[in-house]
């Protein structure tokens, strides 16, 4: 690997890092914040400029940046914004005693996980608390994609870049240009955030609450400026917003520019739509028809599993009430959705619909072989062959998640003896959900987990937001072997 290559990648998105705390510096000034609260940015932010421009000029950008550069510089790009993103937070008095809580937050943070150790989140300063929130917006399109959106130059082969970070088991440009695939993808994310923003400020929040929810929101997310996150309004309005605004980030983006600038109709007939949607449905009518006998409210339950199951399949990890007390089906119908995720191309975590809709439909043609051996299937999505080797892929990956989530979740009983919070702790982390059940429910944080399971939570949320690769390739030995210096 090129290592001057991905110096100058580095730099540049330090450069950008340092743009964007600039973001949560300027909240701190309209909120006029004590000094101190502003140095908690200004420190990182110079940190960011000077190593990012020295960087860029001990180096160059005229390499290549084959797969392998691309996976790399994006997997330590991930750890590098978590780790000089989670400064302002370490310096913060209260919340995040230790370097590690405030890694783990910003770890969430951008990868839209969502999971907190903070408990008291209303104390904190306005700054922080739009940070944090902000850092879902950054990861949930993708540092990387914002970073080929805003530079005025690219590199030739920057589509390894974005194609490392992009979720779903295809990569594919929109427009001819990758700058332009990019823009195009930021300005559709950015006006649906707008939009849910003064939605969520119509129904009665004020300003900056709905633009933290927003921005939650948008990436799918679940930070909040409240304790008792959506609980909070109690409002059925609100509860109605969010979820259609986190159903709506669960889908491929791609479609809605194809809807805009090609055929709508065309659009709508995506496969993994359709089944994105039947399983939102049939999630939501299932728990409905299963909470029903023990609610007093038959609309506010309609609306909370709704609610929920929008929230959980798209991995927001918002929530309206404690669902730790619903009955264990509906609980485990939850712990399906984790693992299913959004669509692939959204905002969303999991293993993504489209994969699932593969290895279902592979599952099926194998059982048809077995009983007729001299049966020809095919697989097929949207109507097409699937690509064999994209078909060798997904099952590749299913096998490497399974394994790599055994080894996660064997980390975690270290500090646990309860299968239940073990489980999902790694179920709701290293998919990006945020929440889950057993001791790290949907009202408790993370607080007072071991110091190795936040070390390793951390990391699985790194893994699952970059879909396993990347981090692999980081963290294999062979890698730096091969790291040269030209």
């Amino acid at each position: 690997m090129n290592l001057k290559v991905i110096n100058n990648s580095i730099g540049k998105l330090l450069q950008v890092l340092a743009i964007l705390m600039s973001v949560p510096l300027l909240v701190s000034f309209i909120y006029k914040e004590t000094l101190a609260d502003k140095m908690y940015f200004i420190i990182p932010i110079a940190i960011c400029l000077i190593v990012g421009t020295l960087l860029v000029k001990i180096s160059n950008d005229n390499g290549h940046i084959y797969n392998r550069e691309g996976m790399f510089t994006t997997a330590f790009c991930w750890v590098l914004y978590s780790a000089i993103g989670a400064i302002p937070l370490f310096l913060t008095p209260s919340n995040y005693p230790t370097f590690l809580d405030a890694f783990f937050e910003m770890a969430s943070g951008f990868t839209t996980c969502g999971a907190s150790v903070a408990n008291n989140v209303e104390t904190l300063p306005n700054s922080i608390i739009f940070w944090r929130s902000f850092s879902h917006l950054i990861g949930g399109m993708g540092i990387l994609v914002f970073t080929l959106a805003i530079l005025p130059k690219q590199h030739k082969e920057s589509a390894n870049l974005m194609q490392a970070e992009v979720p779903g088991p295809t990569f594919g440009k929109i427009t001819p240009k990758l700058v332009h695939t990019a823009r195009a993808l930021y300005i559709l994310y950015l006006s649906l955030t707008a939009i849910t923003a003064l939605a969520l400020k119509i129904a009665g929040m004020n300003v900056f609450d709905s633009i933290i929810y927003a921005m939650g929101t948008a990436g799918t997310g679940g930070f909040g400026n409240r304790g008792l996150s959506i609980g909070f309004y109690d409002s059925r309005a609100i509860e109605i917003i969010l979820s259609i605004g986190m159903l709506l980030f669960g889908v491929n983006f791609n479609l809605y520019y194809y809807a805009i600038y090609r055929s709508a109709k065309d659009s709508f007939k995506s496969e993994e739509l359709k089944w994105y949607l039947i399983i939102i449905l049939a999630a939501t009518l299932l728990i409905f028809i299963n909470i029903l006998p023990q609610s007093q409210d038959v609309f506010h339950s309609g609306v909370s599993s709704f609610f929920t199951v929008t929230s959980t399949i798209t991995t927001t990890g918002y929530v309206s009430l404690d669902y730790s007390k619903w009955p264990l089906f509906s609980r485990n119908i939850l712990i399906l959705l984790m693992f299913i995720g959004g669509c692939a191309g959204s905002t969303a975590g999991g293993i993504k619909v489209s994969r699932i809709t593969m290895l279902v439909k592979t599952g099926i043609n194998r059982v048809k072989q077995a009983i007729n051996p001299m049966r020809i299937t095919v697989n097929k999505l949207d109507g097409k062959k699937v690509d064999k080797d994209i078909e060798h892929y997904v099952n590749k990956y299913l096998i490497v998640y399974i394994l790599l989530f055994i080894i996660f979740m064997f980390a975690v009983t270290l500090d646990t003896n309860d299968l239940e919070t073990a489980f999902t702790a790694v179920a709701t982390t290293f998919n990006n959900v945020g929440p889950g059940l057993g001791q790290f429910g949907p009202i408790t944080s993370f607080e007072n987990i071991g110091n190795l399971s936040k070390f390793v939570l951390s990391f699985a949320m790194l893994f699952g937001r970059l879909e396993l690769y990347p981090m692999i390739l980081l963290f294999s030995p062979r890698s730096y072997k091969k790291l040269r210096n030209k």
